[in-house]
């Protein structure tokens, strides 16, 4: 193995040692602190927080990358003024160093170190833990924040499907009662009862209606408007076909496009308007 190839594998190296301390930073604040923040825990979760990043902080200042001991702030960078080549000017008379002369072979002396440094990259890796712990939190506050919705949604889904039932079996239950009791009528100065099952067809003539029945040779004539007798049947076996009609659908013996014949053999025509919405509910029986 050639210099070249070693020394490229030590830089490998050398960045995976400083991805490492990152690595694992991230999988204990991922894993052990942040479900801590999301919990609302706050008292736990603060103080082992500041406890990781001051061992990070350690890490990075003494371990993995040792302080430069040659120098201290506020030093001169480089040699001293005395030690540097070439003659030393002389000194003016108020004390002050006159300011330098270029002059072949010598080199300009160094500026004190007066403290406006670039961060050092110790400090700049304890940012980027901050940062990363940042970064990490708003993550998965957002991804949490999605999955509450789709959560959220999920649940709307569950409770409209499950009103839809409850109407439903509502429906039916409303149904069924209304098909059990029996519709009271004032005629004639008298109260005439009617069970719905009995109804072939209904006729509707103005302020009046026609109810046809089984065993009856005539129609019981009563005051009352086709909307509210609807309202009294159980719209599973009573639908309007016409403007001037509505049947009992399992009373039905034929149908067509445009006429209906109910078991008495009466032919009843299907109003244009309702043609569409019958044949679906004929169909469906």
């Amino acid at each position: 193995m050639d210099m070249a190839q070693t020394g490229l594998l030590n830089s490998i190296w050398q960045i995976v040692l400083q991805i490492i301390p990152f690595l694992l930073l991230l999988l204990l604040h991922h894993f052990l602190l942040a479900p801590l923040f999301f919990r609302k825990k706050l008292i736990a979760y603060i103080p082992v927080t500041l406890a990781l990043l001051t061992a990070f902080g350690f890490y990075c200042f003494n371990v993995g990358n040792p302080p430069d001991m040659g120098r201290q702030p506020g030093q001169f960078q480089g040699p001293p003024p005395m030690m540097q080549e070439g003659p030393v000017p002389p000194m003016m008379q108020d004390g002050q160093m006159p300011p330098p002369i270029p002059m072949d072979g010598m080199r300009p002396p160094m500026m004190p170190d007066n403290g406006h440094r670039p961060l050092r990259p110790e400090t700049m890796k304890l940012l980027m833990a901050i940062l990363l712990i940042g970064v990490d939190l708003g993550a998965m506050a957002y991804i949490r924040s999605l999955h509450t919705e789709k959560k959220v949604q999920h649940l709307e889904a569950q409770n409209r499907k499950h009103q839809d039932r409850l109407e439903e079996l509502s429906r039916v239950a409303d149904n069924q009662r209304k098909a059990d009791s029996e519709l009271t009528f004032k005629t004639d100065y008298k109260q005439v009862r009617v069970k719905p099952d009995n109804i072939l067809y209904i006729e509707g003539m103005g302020e009046y209606l026609k109810i046809y029945q089984l065993d009856a040779a005539t129609p019981l004539v009563v005051l009352m408007s086709m909307k509210r007798i609807l309202e009294q049947l159980p719209d599973d076996r009573f639908a309007r076909v016409h403007k001037s009609y509505i049947v009992n659908l399992n009373r039905i013996i034929n149908n067509s496009r445009t006429q209906i014949t109910m078991e008495n053999a009466t032919v009843i025509p299907i109003g244009e308007s309702y043609r569409i919405a019958i044949t679906n509910r004929l169909k469906a029986n």
